[in-house]
């Protein structure tokens, strides 16, 4: 009879089904205090497969944004065009990230690791987007480690950070240069989560200020950080049980109450970082669209962006660089979203005692959130896909031990787990691969957002930003007439087609929409700059003067105005003045032709044909097609007694001008 039941395919089916329960059970549950020296075996090597296949699926995903260029969208900002980020790592570099107000935040370790990025890989792209794909690479290992430790429980920890590794959402935070501070603050988040738990098994002061330190250290890489001490106190609850979810409600009110006040010197650190924050906003006037939501459309905003999160979580579909602000919501959103909202908490809440990790990860969720949903409203969109690089750990948490417990109940198979969790995460993974091809250039990135279905004013003066720097003058003017029709008051895009109207000699154009743009933003520097240029044109040199003094006091490193700055000098003869001028520019950018010629001019002028030739030839050497270099180097090749070189670029410059627009000062 024994021998008949091990024999029978259905009994022997079971057993072996259950053994292999109980072997994955036992790899699964790390022992206390999981150290590796005492860990069996199977663990080890376990938990070295799950490392390896993050780094692995991060490499598979974003190994593609090393080809990618840089945008014109916020990189400019924090690289392309910033001196100080482009002069390394110094001292002086250093002073400037702790008290410069660019950006309009206080992250000076964001800064920092943008001038190690040049002095390793120069401006060239596939370097800054490395160092992104090695902390996103880093945040999901540790994140797996770190949660493994606190929990005790491998495969759900696993698959929270491979959630975090390869979902769609998180592409924004990876694939934009400009977005190094969601990588690098989420590496000190989540190494101070790792630390409070030491600390909370060891408590002692040194632990507790490694913690406060690797907050700090977060802060000043991003403010967004600022909730971590809210964080710590949910893991008090679960997974670190430092409440007894078996009593009351008011003894578990008062464990709660002293654990918090345990916490109130890092809750002192985030009311000063959050100070500054609204500080430096404010000074910079990036809150001023909040005047056009009213409080109360902000906060119905709030409710339909915490569930529009949700639904791009499961179905990450249309997803976009800018989601314009829609101003208000219907109603029928409004209390749509609410009830999802209060149905999922009161869900959460039933299960508080037996399934703690429920209400943790969507307290984790609706707290996170809170610096970036918008209440406050900061610049002039309604929501961001990499707001949600450390709140959507929350929803993973609730998913990855909800699956674990479901399937427990079920008596799912462990193979079948294993085999669901594979293609959802080989889908998310195929979804994300194509959302970072989109971050390919500026072109790419915006036109599919308005693809996407979100047209908006900035998606089209992005557009036309980037054609009217490759000289695609019609083009431009189409996209930025189309964003001047989504917003007719935007102070760069009237800029931008004051600008364009300067290069197409429309001075009248031109004069109208710079004046415009001024009147919005009196500080708008390549405003000033470009009403500089125009003054310059009409030979009205002391407007020129004027305008482009102001641009250089606002910006005293920016190129293009000093270029202009030494340009009008050099028409009014005074070449001593402008030289100081352009060496400034090719000392910041070293790459600037027009400068370059301009250095050639001054030089030619002075009778130095040799140092004239020198600048010339460089200035060629950039851009082949530069007219104005290409005639000039004639003349200084003519005054060298080098008629045939001269008669060759004369010829060439005739050559470009027959078949090009390509001219520049």
């Amino acid at each position: 009879m024994v021998s008949y039941i091990r024999g029978c395919p259905f009994i022997t089916g079971r057993m072996r089904a259950a053994n292999a329960a109980r072997e994955v059970l036992r790899v699964d549950e790390l022992p206390a205090g999981a150290g590796a020296d005492r860990m069996p075996r199977s663990q080890r090597l376990a938990m070295a497969g799950v490392c390896a296949a993050l780094v692995l699926a991060c490499a598979a995903i974003y190994g593609r944004t090393l080809s990618h260029d840089f945008l014109n969208y916020d990189d400019p900002l924090y690289v392309t065009e910033n001196p100080a980020v482009q002069a390394g790592l110094s001292w002086e570099g250093a002073l400037w990230a702790f008290t410069t107000n660019r950006a309009m935040y206080m992250h000076p370790l964001t800064w920092l690791s943008h001038m190690a990025d040049c002095d390793l890989y120069g401006l060239h792209p596939w370097g800054h987007h490395l160092t992104n794909l090695v902390f996103h690479t880093l945040d999901s290992v540790l994140l797996f480690l770190v949660f493994a430790r606190m929990t005790r429980r491998l495969w759900p920890s696993a698959l929270v950070a491979a959630f975090f590794a390869v979902h769609p959402l998180h592409v924004e935070s990876v694939a934009w240069v400009a977005e190094r501070k969601d990588v690098l603050s989420m590496l000190f988040w989540t190494a101070s989560l790792g630390a409070y738990a030491w600390c909370r098994k060891r408590p002692g002061l040194g632990r507790y200020e490694v913690v406060a330190f690797l907050f700090l250290l977060g802060l000043l890489s991003k403010p967004m950080v600022v909730t971590l001490p809210f964080v710590l106190l949910l893991l008090d609850f679960w997974p670190l049980e430092a409440v007894d979810r078996s009593a009351t409600v008011g003894v578990m009110a008062r464990s709660i109450g002293r654990l918090a006040v345990e916490k109130i010197p890092l809750f002192l650190i985030t009311a000063l970082f959050s100070a500054i924050t609204f500080v430096m906003q404010s000074s910079a006037n990036n809150l001023a669209y909040g005047d056009k939501v009213p409080l109360a459309a902000r906060c119905a905003n709030a409710l339909v962006v915490y569930v529009t999160y949700l639904v791009k979580t499961f179905w990450p579909s249309g997803l976009a660089a800018y989601y314009p602000h829609p101003l208000s919501r219907p109603l029928w959103q409004v209390l749509g979203a609410a009830v999802v909202l209060a149905a999922i908490t009161l869900f959460s809440l039933r299960h508080l005692r037996r399934r703690p990790y429920l209400m943790v990860g969507w307290l984790w969720y609706l707290g996170t959130l809170v610096p970036v949903i918008e209440l406050v409203q900061a610049g002039t969109f309604s929501h961001a896909d990499r707001y949600t690089y450390i709140p959507l750990v929350g929803i993973f948490i609730m998913v990855a031990w909800g699956a674990a417990d479901l399937a427990a109940v079920l008596h799912v198979p462990p193979r079948v787990s294993a085999l669901i969790s594979v293609v959802v995460l080989v889908a998310l993974a195929a979804c994300a691969g194509v959302q970072a091809g989109y971050w390919r250039n500026g072109e790419t990135l915006f036109h599919h957002a308005i693809d996407a279905g979100y047209p908006s004013s900035g998606a089209y003066n992005n557009l036309g930003v980037l054609a009217l720097k490759d000289g695609r003058n019609d083009e431009a003017r189409g996209y930025l007439t189309k964003a001047m029709e989504l917003n007719g008051d935007h102070t760069d895009i009237l800029g931008n087609l004051g600008k364009l109207a300067l290069d197409q000699g429309r001075l009248g154009d031109a004069k109208d929409n710079l004046t415009k743009a001024l009147a919005l933003k009196p500080d708008h520097v390549n405003v000033l700059n470009n009403l500089g240029v125009l003054a310059t044109n009409e030979l009205r040199y002391d407007d020129a003067k004027n305008y482009l003094s102001k641009a250089l006091v606002l910006n005293p490193d920016h190129v293009d105005a000093l270029n202009n700055m030494g340009r009008l000098l050099l028409e009014q003869g005074r070449f001593d003045e402008a030289k100081p001028y352009l060496l400034r520019v090719v000392a910041i950018k070293p790459e600037h032709p027009s400068a370059l010629n301009n250095l050639g001019w001054c030089a030619m002028s002075q009778g130095q044909y040799e140092e004239a030739e020198k600048y010339l030839k460089k200035a060629i050497q950039i851009d082949p097609q530069f007219i104005n270099a290409l005639n000039n180097l004639g003349i200084v090749m003519a005054m060298l007694g080098k008629p045939e070189e001269a008669e060759s670029y004369v010829k060439r410059a005739a050559e470009v001008g027959k078949t090009s627009v390509h001219k520049k000062q």
